[in-house]
């Protein structure tokens, strides 16, 4: 594999996790793929053209579609042309009855009412009142094989300005050791982490059929193999425990996504935790 496409493959599965975190930070990644490579599988022109009509940004949809039907008939990406001569039309359509982007339109019709106010305040005390009183958790068994090994590693996207957050970096290494573990389970098919300053997106796909139940547990013992890898790193780090997820994660907030594809409507359990708090906060149970 040469460099190049080393990288794109890289790139292209960072996106794809991405997409359960951040879609806006997917998004991106999935434009600085086509500003500078080729990909040769259909998926990421798929999951761009989505991004891209999900937030009204039709034109660019558009091209990203008639450079796939282009490669496609040359054989030189995998998959059905029909499909994106599909997407086409619907995007030709948009374009003529709604404007290459009426994102802005969409945004000024936007009238803030009381009821929205009160719904914000609503939504900030529930999370409060769950976060500040949800129970602990129970014992997970999390084998954190190869953790000796660990010296420190390197940065991966942490450019956080905390002085804290800083002292205690999250590396390449750690996440490599959390996420062999989590692979261990025969539900996981792919697991991710992804920093950005002082949080860190945490993406699994799981098989069908999983639960939501058995997708928390994935993520709670994904997280501690994580806080077990960082304390044996940094040795003034308290490990994962029977009640606590582990020390590290007084320094980074959380947003959790578990789900059986990157689509939102496959996911099985969201969740975020704030710096300090004891419990994740869950938001959806399939």
């Amino acid at each position: 594999m040469s460099e190049r496409t080393n990288e794109l493959y890289i790139l292209t599965q960072k996106a794809q996790k991405m997409e359960m975190i951040n879609e806006e930070i997917a998004l991106k990644i999935y434009l600085d793929i086509f500003e500078n490579y080729t990909p040769k599988i259909s998926k990421t022109y798929e999951s761009a053209i989505r991004l891209l009509e999900k937030r009204h940004r039709f034109s660019e949809a558009l091209t990203i579609c008639d450079q796939a039907i282009d490669l496609i008939n040359k054989d030189e990406v995998s998959g059905i042309v029909e499909k994106f001569e599909a997407s086409k039309i619907r995007l030709e359509r948009k374009i003529q009855e709604l404007g290459p982007d009426e994102t802005e339109v969409v945004k000024k019709k936007f009238v803030l009412k009381k009821h929205h106010v009160i719904l914000t305040i609503g939504l900030i005390a529930l999370v409060y009142f769950l976060v500040r009183f949800t129970t602990p958790y129970g014992d997970l068994n999390v084998d954190l094989e190869g953790k000796e090994a660990l010296e420190g590693g390197e940065n991966v996207f942490n450019e956080s300005t905390d002085p804290e957050t800083q002292k205690y970096v999250i590396t390449e290494d750690m996440i490599d050791v959390a996420t062999r573990e989590i692979k261990k389970n025969i539900e996981t098919v792919d697991a991710g982490i992804i920093p950005q300053e002082d949080t860190l997106g945490i993406a699994i796909i799981v098989s069908g059929g999983t639960t939501s139940e058995r997708g928390r547990e994935l993520a709670e013992a994904y997280l501690k193999s994580l806080a077990g890898a960082a304390s044996a790193t940094y040795s003034d780090l308290t490990g994962p425990k029977p009640d606590s997820l582990g020390e590290i994660y007084d320094y980074y907030e959380l947003v959790i996504t578990v789900g059986t594809g990157v689509e939102e409507d496959t996911y099985i359990a969201e969740g975020t935790k704030n710096k300090g708090a004891i419990d994740i906060v869950w938001r959806k149970s399939n």
